[in-house]
């Protein structure tokens, strides 16, 4: 996950990966994504799986936001599993 800040420089990720992270940090951060990452994404993806990635980036957004809003907590099994993990740093 740390390695979501510089994809660029992450050797596990493709660039099916750093298009996925730039569309998901894009459409997050500034809602609208622009024609050119448009026309990639469409040249990688059927329509099909392009509907289904918006529809994941966008409901893991809304997740986040209402965990934002209540400033849930995290059960303590959950908290311990992750106690030593890397923040996510999209969204940030």
């Amino acid at each position: 996950m740390a390695a979501m800040a510089e994809p660029e420089t992450c050797p596990t990720f493709d660039e099916t990966d750093r298009l996925v992270l730039r569309f998901a940090e894009v459409s997050t951060r500034e809602v609208r994504v622009d024609d050119t990452l448009y026309a990639t994404l469409e040249a990688r993806f059927p329509r099909q799986e392009l509907i289904e990635l918006a529809m994941t980036v966008a409901l893991a957004a809304m997740v986040n936001r209402i965990h934002a809003v209540f400033r849930t907590d995290l059960d303590d099994p959950t908290r311990a599993a992750m106690a030593n993990a890397p923040a996510c740093p999209i969204g940030r």
